[in-house]
C-alpha cells in the first residue's frame, strides 16, 4: 500500500507482525504508518518489528510513530525492533534513542 510517498507491506505471524516501509517518513504520511500499526496491535499483534532499512528520510513525525509503537508495545509486555540502515542508526543515536529502543541493521536480523 502506498501512502504519499511512502510504500508500506506487511508481514503477519500470529502476534508477530513486520512492517516494511520505504521511502520517506515525513509528516504527510506518518499517520498512514501509524494506521497500520494501530490495526496490528488490534489485530493481536505483540511483536512488532518496523522495518526502515529502506527509509531514506525521516522527520519528527516519523520518530514519533516510533516512539508511540515502543510505548504500546510495553504495555503488552511485547517485543520491538526497528530495522535501520546507518543513516537512521547514526540519527537514532545522535537522539540517544537507541538507549530506548532495540535497532537493528539488516545484517543483523535474527
Amino acid at each position: 500500500m502506498r501512502t504519499e510517498g511512502l510504500l508500506i507491506k506487511e508481514k503477519r505471524e500470529k502476534e508477530n507482525h513486520q512492517i516494511i516501509a520505504i521511502g520517506d517518513l515525513i509528516i504527510t504520511n506518518a499517520q498512514g504508518l501509524q494506521r497500520h500499526i494501530d490495526q496490528a496491535l488490534k489485530e493481536g499483534a505483540k511483536n512488532i518489528v518496523l522495518d526502515f532499512s529502506k527509509i531514506q528520510y525521516i522527520d519528527s513525525f516519523g520518530i514519533g510513530v516510533v516512539v508511540k509503537t515502543k510505548s504500546e508495545i510495553d504495555k503488552k509486555k511485547g517485543r520491538f525492533r526497528v530495522i535501520v540502515n546507518q543513516t537512521l542508526q547514526n540519527l537514532f543515536q545522535k537522539c540517544h534513542l537507541d538507549e530506548y529502543i532495540d535497532l537493528q541493521t539488516p545484517d543483523d536480523e535474527d
